[in-house]
C-alpha cells in the first residue's frame, strides 16, 4: 500500500526532522551509504535525483540539504510507479503547459523532452508522464508534475464556478420564497387544481430544479 496523503504531507512539512531520524548515525560513512541506497530506490521508480559528489559529503549543510531532498522524493516513489506506462498526447501536454501544439512539436525536435524522439517527421507521438521537459530558460519540469498542477487549476476553477452558482441559486430561492411563501404551499396549490398562472407554473418548475441543483452542489 502507498502512503496516506496525510502521511505524505506530514513528511513533506517536516523533512528536516525525518531526515535527522533516517540519517541518525554518528558515522559519516554509514550516512553516505544510507543516502546512496535511498537515491537508488528513488531513481528505480523513475524519479531523477541530483546526487552529491564524494567531496560534497564533507559539507555538512549541503549533505543535510541533500538528505532532506531525498526524503521528499521518497514520498513521491509510490505515486510515480503507476506513471511508468502513462502517456499524454502532445495536444494535451500543450494544454497543460499553456503553449501551442506547434511549440511542443518544436521542443520534441530540439530534444527538450528526455527520452522522447520522433522516428520520422510529422509522425504522431505521445509523451510519457515520467519525461522531463527542459525549457529554453533552463528550468526543468516533469510532465506528471505539470499534469497535477493543471488538474489542480482546473479543479480550483470548477470549485469557484460552483461557489458562484451556489450563491446565485441561494439568492434566487430566497426571492421565490419572499414572493410566493414556502414551496410546499405552491406545490399543493398546483396539485389541488387551484388556478395558477403560466408564469407561476414556470416559476414552480424552475424553483424545483434549483432546489435539486443546490443539493447536488452541496453533495
Amino acid at each position: 500500500m502507498g502512503m496516506a496523503i496525510t502521511d505524505i504531507l506530514e513528511v513533506r512539512e517536516r523533512q528536516e526532522t525525518y531526515a535527522s531520524n533516517i540519517f541518525s548515525s554518528s558515522q559519516l560513512r554509514e550516512n553516505i551509504i544510507t543516502y546512496k541506497m535511498l537515491c537508488d530506490a528513488v531513481e528505480a521508480s523513475g524519479i531523477k535525483v541530483y546526487r552529491l559528489s564524494d567531496d560534497e559529503f564533507f559539507d555538512r549543510e549541503k549533505f543535510f540539504a541533500a538528505q532532506q531532498e531525498v526524503v521528499y522524493f521518497l514520498t513521491q516513489v509510490r505515486q510515480a510507479e503507476p506513471l511508468r506506462g502513462k502517456h499524454y498526447p502532445t495536444k494535451e501536454v500543450a494544454r497543460m503547459l499553456g503553449v501551442s501544439h506547434q511549440t511542443i512539436s518544436r521542443w520534441i525536435t530540439q530534444g527538450r523532452f528526455t527520452g522522447v524522439t520522433r522516428s520520422e517527421p510529422g509522425k504522431h507521438i505521445d509523451i510519457p508522464a515520467t519525461a522531463i521537459l527542459e525549457y529554453p530558460s533552463g528550468e526543468n519540469v516533469r510532465i506528471s508534475d505539470a499534469a497535477k498542477l493543471y488538474q489542480e487549476r482546473v479543479r480550483a476553477a470548477t470549485e469557484t464556478e460552483s461557489v458562484d452558482e451556489l450563491h446565485f441559486i441561494t439568492n434566487k430561492l430566497r426571492a421565490y420564497e419572499e414572493k410566493y411563501g414556502p414551496i410546499e404551499y405552491f406545490k399543493k396549490k398546483r396539485a389541488s387544481g387551484e388556478l395558477i398562472t403560466s408564469d407561476e407554473d414556470i416559476d414552480l418548475d424552475v424553483w424545483t430544479y434549483l432546489l435539486k441543483r443546490k443539493q447536488e452542489l452541496l453533495g
